[in-house]
């Protein structure tokens, strides 16, 4: 890196000052770019199989990082910000090396055969930019770190059809700029943390095909941007919350395959009749009771109105 012309004549003792400062900057962006392309290495290293043979082909340290396929680096070309191996079938575990790639923007690994737990490490180093998380459709297991949540700037989670198992930790609670959470189909026990109340700007929520157990909070009628809300197949029990109707942007909801209770008109709030913008609304299979109450179908949007014993599918994009 060349050092810039000075505006000004300055003395010999302040131009060998400034000389010496530029060529540090320098320094820390040659050494930032190669702390990047270890970062890098480091899971090429720990796949075991790549029937492609993408990684050998186009990770290789006589071309610069930022000409790798799958890696794209900040304007200046001095940092990776986005990471995109999707789609490879690649098998193998994660390193928490990836957690130095510290100017990291969007982090894309679904669609593979990734497996084993997910270091904590990982977001524990220095993830501080990390606004996108696409790690569904791979066989992780173990539980979601809760260190994820020093990833304050996230706005995507999405860890759909892997094999996750314990809570859902209350942390996740505090990533308050986040828009869509992705959690469904793993093996997710225990209760919908209270804390999710605090994603004020969430917009989508999957959290169905899992084992997660008690009644729906009362506080996730707080998320005034919730456009979906998928809860089904799981264990909840309990009322359907009232507080639901104050969703009212909500288009998506789905609480089927459940243990949900209540004898219908009482059991299905008719708060719910405050939804108008709802297009599918999903309550088969569960242990209602009763009528339907008209207030239910006040939703002139309402297109696929399910209450009875039907089977539903997954219709959030994941991704």
């Amino acid at each position: 890196m060349s050092v810039p012309a000075l505006p000004i004549q300055l003395s010999t003792d302040l131009q060998s000052k400034y000389s010496h400062l530029m060529k540090r900057v320098a320094t820390t962006n040659t050494s930032s770019i190669t702390t990047d392309q270890n970062a890098l290495l480091a899971p090429k290293a720990h796949i075991t199989h790549d029937p492609t043979n993408f990684l050998p082909k186009n990770w290789n340290t006589s071309t610069p990082v930022c000409n790798w396929t799958g890696v794209t680096c900040d304007v200046h070309g001095l940092r990776v910000a986005a990471l995109n191996i999707s789609r490879l079938n690649l098998t193998g575990t994660i390193p928490s090396q990836l957690g130095n790639l510290s100017s990291l923007q969007s982090l894309n690994l679904s669609f593979n055969r990734l497996s084993d737990s997910i270091p904590s490490a990982i977001f524990t180093i220095n993830l501080p930019f990390l606004e996108h998380i696409s790690w569904s459709q791979n066989m992780f297991h173990g539980g979601i770190p809760s260190a994820l949540s020093n990833c304050t700037y996230l706005q995507i989670l999405s860890l759909s059809f892997n094999d996750f198992s314990g809570a859902i930790h209350k942390e996740i609670g505090n990533l308050t700029k986040l828009k869509g959470l992705y959690l469904g189909h793993n093996r997710l026990q225990e209760e919908i943390p209270r804390e999710f109340s605090n994603l004020a700007e969430l917009e989508l929520m999957s959290l169905s095909e899992n084992n997660l157990q008690g009644g729906i909070p009362q506080e996730l009628g707080n998320l005034a941007k919730l456009k979906g809300l998928q809860l089904y197949h799981n264990n909840l029990t309990g009322a359907i919350a009232r507080e639901l109707g104050n969703l009212t942007g909500l288009g998506i909801l789905q609480l089927s395959d459940n243990f949900l209770t209540g004898i219908i008109p009482s059991g299905i709030p008719p708060e719910i009749g405050n939804l108008h913008n709802l297009e599918l609304l999903d309550l088969a299979d569960n242990k209602l009771v009763g009528i339907v109450p008209a207030a239910i179908f006040n939703a002139s949007t309402l297109k696929v109105p399910e209450i009875g014993n039907l089977h539903n599918q997954e219709v959030f994009h994941i991704p």
